[in-house]
């Protein structure tokens, strides 16, 4: 593999973990961890989980309080050294809950990665919150879908 599919392998799986947790697609979330891999979430939502399926079933008990959150990754810089290596992406949220309160956040994921057999993992993810702010969500929700693609 050349650095840029390196790169590019690390930013898809990335966007993959937004995707995931956009679309509420719990088997895809799984297999993007090691087996050892900790997921770490700092003030002010203070969190931890270890292991991928300790680490999705957190995040499910989190969303089951949501009407939609929608997470997008940018400004993803990847660094690779072998078959380990980093990244650093921005992350903003924005979130309605079932009472029709919501919540916008920024934040930093700083991730570590290896090399496995399949390809790269996540064995680290560490956020950091940036700001928040309470989020009045005006409007209408129009598509709510756990896991998967919505019915045509």
């Amino acid at each position: 593999m050349s650095k840029y599919d390196d790169h590019y392998a690390i930013r898809e799986l990335v966007e993959r973990w937004s995707d995931g947790v956009n679309s509420r697609e719990w088997a895809a979330l799984e297999v993007l961890f090691t087996e050892e891999a900790t997921w770490n979430v700092g003030e002010p939502l203070n969190f931890h989980a270890q292991g991928p399926s300790q680490i999705v079933a957190l995040l499910r008990e989190k969303l089951q309080q949501t009407r939609y959150m929608v997470q997008t990754p940018h400004a993803v810089i990847v660094d690779v050294q072998g078959d380990a290596a980093t990244a650093k992406s921005t992350i903003h949220e924005a979130c309605r809950f079932k009472d029709d309160s919501g919540i916008e956040v920024v934040g930093t994921y700083f991730d570590e990665f290896v090399r496995e057999r399949v390809g790269w993992r996540f064995s680290r993810r560490t956020y950091r919150c940036t700001f928040t702010s309470p989020l009045t969500p005006g409007g209408q929700t129009f598509q709510h879908f756990d896991g998967g693609s919505p019915a045509q």
